[in-house]
């Protein structure tokens, strides 16, 4: 399922704790699965599958998860990864150079960074808290950035 960004999460959580209290503040807000952007489609069968994704604020790459609800734990679940396939719009297929990953934890000062060697494509991306990350990202002389939700394991 598309997942909306973290800031529209809270906004979204503040509205469920007024309607249902008692409800969780980690409750995850999904909209319906959607179909991935043209240029991230490639090796999807059908192309036109809907798929769970969160795409970047200039739009130049996405950020695409493995699961509706929850995808991404922190600490990381034992039998299950925080799976994200990047897919950058700027140069479809590479050549990369790394993918690199600064991650804050909004409302703090913890930030750690990450890499995925070969740049935008499969990665396993573990963070060291549950919360909503700003992820600063930089490949191949390009600038992006995303928020992403890890739930408490």
């Amino acid at each position: 399922m598309h997942l909306k960004s973290c800031a529209t999460s809270r906004e979204a959580d503040r509205r469920n704790q007024q309607l249902r209290p008692g409800r969780s503040k980690e409750l995850p807000v999904f909209d319906n699965p959607r179909t991935l952007p043209t240029w991230a489609r490639a090796g999807f069968h059908p192309p036109t599958l809907p798929m769970p994704y969160l795409m970047s604020d200039r739009g130049d790459i996405v950020a695409i998860l493995w699961a509706d609800r929850n995808p991404l734990h922190a600490p990381p679940l034992t039998k299950v990864n925080n799976k994200i396939l990047w897919v950058s719009k700027m140069i479809p297929g590479g050549p990369f150079t790394p993918l690199h990953i600064q991650a804050t934890l909004d409302g703090t000062n913890q930030t750690v960074t990450r890499q995925v060697a070969g740049g935008p494509g499969p990665s396993i991306v573990d963070l060291p808290a549950a919360g909503c990350w700003s992820l600063n990202l930089s490949w191949s002389g390009h600038h992006d950035h995303l928020s992403l939700r890890y739930s408490a394991s």
